[in-house]
């Protein structure tokens, strides 16, 4: 359903508040939308966000993107544009190359929360071979590994939380012109970044109800805990554990726990922060619908200079794309595709897989149009993508589809 964005103190009894600006992860709310019934919530939206997104029957999100001009956070010219990293495979034939070692980290990230709530030492020799494998093909080409992301299945929302932050993470490194050791510290970190939940009960995590205030301290105790998890482990880098102690820390001051401001937070902790915030809202869970990339990356954009830092955010679009690998995407024809490879310098032009035709039928197969190649429809009219859609649309899951 369509959402509109409005101030939190004019939010209204009655009203049905689909989002925040920020992940429901960072308040009290948790994971849970809501109709609004009495003052008491309306107060509580407007400590815990600026902006909330209520949806609305006549509306549409309809994508568009200004030109974005790229600066540096002067604070953290040290380690930024020390690498050039041009795209050197396609993304087919990097996908063929990736396939393997994607499948291996994803089962490895699948086993990290067995291993820590069985009480056994995590392999960070293991860890860091399989993280080595995603940098580099990352380095070669972001869309393999972003688009394995996209479709592979998982048991649970934290595992695919954790592997798409830490590429999400990478890609924007990458962008940024991390040198390669930086980028596998990042891509790490973010992995790792939630491993404290293992040390908080199931039931808390799954919870759809809103949190009690000690049920919110101990929400967010998980970053000391998983602190505390990674210090003990043999192997692991202080610039592992900096990510992991930062990515809830936000610009003004508002993240936690040391309300940390500026440069105070580590840029690595400050990617991590924006990408787990991207992530929390993309991703559908069983009780709360994902929200489009373009409204997430709307979102993020609107907090720039506030929570997030404004070259940051910037890097972090461009390293998405106008329309990021792996997102639903409605066309010009009324046709819904996924979106599967970038076409370089061609950031409103990728490479979609149609999935319904105009009625909103699913293909016999799965066609594959090139739009930097097709630029009319078959009677003559611009083709273009649209607008993108939020996970879950017309009954399309991305990781279910057999693509």
């Amino acid at each position: 359903m369509p959402v509109k964005k409005i101030l939190s103190e004019d939010v209204e009894i009655g009203m049905v508040v689909s989002s925040l600006d920020r992940p429901w992860s960072e308040t009290p709310f948790l994971f849970q939308g809501f109709q609004v019934r009495d003052t008491s919530e309306i107060e509580e939206l407007k400590k815990q966000a600026e902006y909330v997104y209520i949806l609305v029957p006549d509306e549409e999100i309809v994508m568009s993107r200004d030109s974005y001009t790229s600066s540096q956070p002067t604070s953290y010219s040290g380690i930024i544009g020390q690498e050039h990293y041009p795209i050197t495979d396609d993304a087919e034939e990097e996908l063929r190359i990736a396939r393997h070692s994607h499948d291996e980290i994803s089962h490895l990230v699948m086993e990290i929360e067995n291993i820590l709530r069985s009480d056994q030492e995590l392999e960070m020799e293991k860890i860091e071979d399989s993280i080595e494998f995603m940098v580099d093909s990352i380095i070669r080409n972001p869309d393999a590994y972003i688009w394995l992301t996209q479709i592979q299945q998982y048991d649970s929302y934290t595992y695919r939380q954790s592997l798409s932050a830490s590429v999400w993470a990478t890609a924007t490194g990458r962008e940024l012109g991390f040198p390669r050791e930086k980028l596998h510290t990042l891509a790490t970190g973010t992995l790792l970044m939630d491993v404290g939940n293992t040390a908080l009960p199931v039931e808390l995590l799954q919870k759809k109800s809103r949190l009690s205030h000690d049920e919110w301290l101990l929400i967010k105790s998980h970053v000391e805990k998983g602190v505390q998890i990674l210090s003990t482990t043999p192997g692991i880098s202080p610039d592992v554990i900096d990510i992991v102690w930062t990515h809830h820390e936000r610009l003004d001051g508002s993240g936690y726990p040391g309300g940390l401001r500026g440069s105070q937070i580590p840029i690595m902790g400050q990617i991590a922060g924006m990408v787990n915030f991207y992530v929390a809202v993309t991703i559908p869970r069983p009780h709360l619908e994902a929200i489009s990339p373009s409204q997430a990356l709307q979102m993020l954009y609107n907090q720039q200079g506030r929570q997030f830092d404004k070259a940051l955010v910037e890097k972090f679009i461009q390293a998405l794309s106008t329309y990021p690998s792996g997102s639903l995407v409605e066309l010009s024809t009324g046709e819904i595709g996924v979106v599967m490879s970038q076409n370089k310098g061609l950031r409103l032009r990728p490479n979609v897989i149609l999935l319904l035709n105009p009625d909103k039928e699913p293909y016999g197969s799965y066609p594959i149009i090139n739009l930097a190649q097709e630029a009319y429809d078959k009677d003559g009219n611009p083709l273009n993508i649209v607008k993108t859609l939020a996970n879950g649309k017309y009954g399309l899951n991305v990781e279910e589809l057999s693509l």
